[in-house]
């Protein structure tokens, strides 16, 4: 009888241990695709202002052009700036998107890859399901034996 309580504690044992160690490595892998999340939103935003601020000079542009030819030339100078700065602008953001079209290649490659993670992590919440289980039902028949293990 000694036996059958002492294989059901280390059941018991290993099911709990089973479930921090599932746990730990599901909690560990959304932390990581919070990482990955907040990495392509700070990269968004740099895009945004960017673009925005290219906007902003191509409509200070337009408003003075329409002040006239003269205008143009007597303010060249400005006009060379402002579009010199929006060519580096311009430079940067081309940049920035053929970057992430080669990380976009990267994800599709390693799609099925993620894809094959979320089914194993299904699977292991199912062990943990499955662990809480054997260990509920272990509690319950500790708790209703009669019988003390030395």
């Amino acid at each position: 009888m000694a036996d059958v309580f002492a294989d059901q504690y280390k059941q018991f044992e290993q099911d709990v241990r089973s479930i921090s160690d599932i746990v730990k490595e599901q909690h560990l892998a959304t932390e990581q695709q919070i990482k990955n999340s907040m990495s392509q939103a700070s990269t968004n935003l740099m895009d945004s202002r960017r673009l925005e601020s290219i906007l902003k000079s191509a409509q200070q542009l337009e408003q003075l052009v329409k002040m006239g030819f003269s205008n143009l030339k007597a303010n060249s100078k400005q006009f060379r700036q402002t579009l010199f700065q929006m060519e580096k602008q311009c430079h940067e953001q081309q940049l920035s998107i053929d970057l992430q079209v080669i990380q976009a290649m990267q994800e599709a490659v390693s799609a099925l890859a993620k894809a094959q993670s979320a089914l194993l992590q299904s699977q292991a919440i199912n062990k943990v399901f499955d662990s809480i289980a054997r260990c509920e039902d272990m509690l319950s028949q500790i708790e209703n034996s009669t019988t003390v293990p030395q």
